[in-house]
């Protein structure tokens, strides 16, 4: 299984070879005819205003410039991702209908054992977008400066301090009970209907702690009404070069990193899915498009497509050892 230091690796060879994944779109565009001949749909199994719409949007609109086709972002939410992914898992496999997904794709079969669909089986991996990772925010009233202060406080009051989640089994409950579990602390979970809900509860002091991403988080943390005191993916960010990460400040090898990726429904001829991959490293690898993702807190993170199909399968397997671990169960 590959690390996120190999994808790193990946990343930079694949930037370096930006020039190279140009030339080659060119000779798929050619051996395709004019795919895309239509605007492409992509849909976001969100609503409006997170990091994944409003990285949808951006990438969208650059790929609809590149194609000169338009590319109609379409916000499904409902279900943990199930609506969205649902609707691409039945469209018509042309590349036509693109689903922009993250973790909570591979991890939703570990909690829902009637999906309507397989989540691998039913999907054709096209591209990872991009990666980003949590924030460990405290509220300024929790006595601690740092993690591990923070930790150090955790176990002299086991069960006493809680976080805020926005879904049980999502990304921010599974990174909290991980955590957890590393660090050999107990926490209580409050769970919220949503992320802007739960990012008010940690404002308010209704809860102590809470992971969310910078793009929604950064206001907040640089007004004082929030305290970062780590990153829970293997890099410190740009934007907060003094938080550490997880694994830097105590907890070694602690590492949840969000990934975004393109997926559509089983069946799409290679060529298109060669053509849609190449296009997207090639605006990826763009200095103009790196600087925006920058600012959305999210870093570019070009890969094939079938490097794409061996990561999910690796997340799938992780998320599930951490689920099971912590005997996470959904209604």
């Amino acid at each position: 299984m590959k690390s996120e230091k190999d994808f790193s690796e990946i990343r930079r060879s694949i930037l370096r070879a930006a020039g190279l994944a140009m030339t080659a779109t060119v000779g798929i565009a050619s051996a395709q005819g004019r795919f895309p001949d239509r605007p492409v749909h992509l849909i976001v199994p969100y609503g409006a205003g997170g990091t994944s719409d409003l990285l949808a949007r951006y990438v969208g609109q650059q790929l609809g410039e590149l194609w000169g086709q338009q590319m109609v972002v379409e916000n499904r939410a409902g279900g943990g991702t199930v609506i969205g992914a649902s609707s691409v898992a039945r469209s018509q496999p042309n590349g036509n209908t693109l689903l922009l997904t993250n973790n909570t794709h591979v991890i939703n079969p570990h909690l829902m054992p009637s999906l309507p669909y397989d989540a691998i089986g039913d999907f054709t991996p096209v591209a990872t977008v991009a990666t980003s990772a949590y924030l460990l925010l405290l509220n300024p009233s929790v006595p601690a400066n740092n993690l591990g202060e923070f930790l150090a406080l955790a176990k002299s009051r086991p069960g006493k301090l809680n976080f805020g989640t926005h879904g049980v089994g999502g990304l921010t409950h599974l990174a909290a009970e991980l955590l957890s579990a590393s660090a050999g602390i107990k926490m209580e979970m409050v769970q919220y209907k949503g992320a802007g809900p739960a990012l008010t509860g940690i404002l308010g002091g209704e809860v102590d702690v809470y992971l969310d991403a910078p793009a929604t988080t950064l206001p907040y943390i640089r007004s004082g009404k929030l305290r970062a005191i780590g990153i829970s993916g293997q890099s410190r960010l740009s934007s907060l070069p003094q938080v550490p990460t997880i694994a830097q400040a105590g907890v070694p090898d602690f590492d949840v990193t969000i990934w975004y990726g393109l997926l559509g429904p089983s069946g799409i001829a290679p060529a298109v899915v060669q053509k849609i991959n190449a296009d997207l490293n090639a605006v990826l690898a763009l200095p103009e498009v790196q600087q925006k993702l920058d600012g959305l807190g999210v870093t570019p993170f070009p890969t094939t497509a079938p490097e794409f199909a061996r990561w999910m399968r690796s997340e799938q397997d992780k998320y599930g050892r951490i689920v099971k671990s912590a005997g996470i169960k959904t209604n």
